[in-house]
């Protein structure tokens, strides 16, 4: 709990630690089924953020019966099984509940060595930072609420957030990462925050390097979201920010995501091997954001742990 890391790691044996994590939310589109796959793309990913297998599910599932057919709660239920099956995944149960609104997610249980384990507090000075997703799903889906999206966005969007984080973490754990997370509901800054004050350092991002959705400069000008001022409450403190950096690409880092990308340090001469190796394994826009400095000591006392460069 100290470290706000993905998921909940206990030791059950010398070789073997149960990965236990949940997650739950309203849609973000308008089909059941996609959101589904979105929602347990979701749910899924912290067992992969902290390295580990992902064995057995169960859903999470609230909605007003009365208001609800069944064959849409089905059509739900079967977007997120689809997930599971494409990760291996063995559906155990699960729990609904009669409410007002509609939540889906679900409780994932996986397994990893103890030894093995991708924790979000080990950062290195001099690791590269590097991010599997494009940014920049809390304006897109303030785009489609208000029936702002082209057909061509909608696809960009909704198959970002239905790609599971698996394969990228396959990946990674080929090569030597000192400390990994994923990117939802704090946004890039948010969940670099963590990471940098666990292990004492600073993580630099170049706002310029970080890979976006298409049309998302187009789009924020008209749907930007209002919830991003909490983000910014939260790790303002201890970020320092260049002048040349604008305030949309400011913004861009710090909105909330849904179902976002894997960030990861890793040693510097396999950074260039680790995106090819990612894009080579279909996450086509990761891309190396950053890298991770010596904390510094600021304004009024407080550490720079954040560091916002062009």
């Amino acid at each position: 709990m100290e470290t706000m890391d993905d998921a909940g790691v206990v030791r059950l044996s010398p070789e073997v630690a149960l990965v236990q994590t949940l997650d739950f939310f309203q849609p973000i589109v308008n089909d059941p089924q996609t959101f589904g796959r979105i929602a347990a793309a979701n749910s899924l990913s912290d067992v992969w953020a902290m390295g580990g297998k992902a064995l057995t599910a169960m859903n999470i599932l609230a909605y007003p019966s009365k208001k609800m057919p069944p064959s849409v709660v089905e059509e739900l239920l079967r977007g997120g099984c689809e997930k599971l099956h494409e990760a291996g995944v063995l559906l155990v149960g699960g729990h609904s509940m009669e409410s007002q609104e509609v939540f889906y997610g679900m409780s994932v249980t996986g397994t990893i060595h103890p030894g093995a384990v991708l924790s979000n507090a080990r950062a290195r000075v001099g690791d590269v930072l590097v991010l599997t997703k494009p940014l920049g799903t809390s304006v897109y889906g303030e785009a489609l609420y208000k029936d702002g999206l082209s057909p061509d966005e909608y696809a960009e969007f909704h198959l970002s957030m239905e790609r599971l984080n698996m394969y990228a973490s396959q990946v990674l754990q080929r090569f030597d990462v000192s400390a990994m997370t994923d990117v939802t509901g704090f946004g890039l800054l948010g969940h670099a925050l963590p990471l940098a004050r666990n292990a004492g350092v600073c993580v630099r991002i170049s706002a310029g390097r970080v890979p976006h959705f298409r049309s998302y400069f187009d789009l924020m000008q008209r749907f930007l979201p209002t919830q991003t001022w909490k983000n910014t409450e939260y790790v303002e403190p201890f970020v320092t920010k260049d002048p040349g950096v604008t305030d949309d690409q400011y913004a861009l880092i710090m909105e909330a995501q849904t179902s976002g990308g894997l960030l990861a340090a890793v040693k510097p001469h396999q950074a260039e091997e680790v995106i090819r190796a990612l894009h080579d394994a279909g996450d086509e826009r990761a891309a190396a954001i950053g890298e991770i400095e010596p904390a510094r000591e600021e304004r009024d006392n407080l550490i720079s742990y954040l560091r916002v460069v062009e």
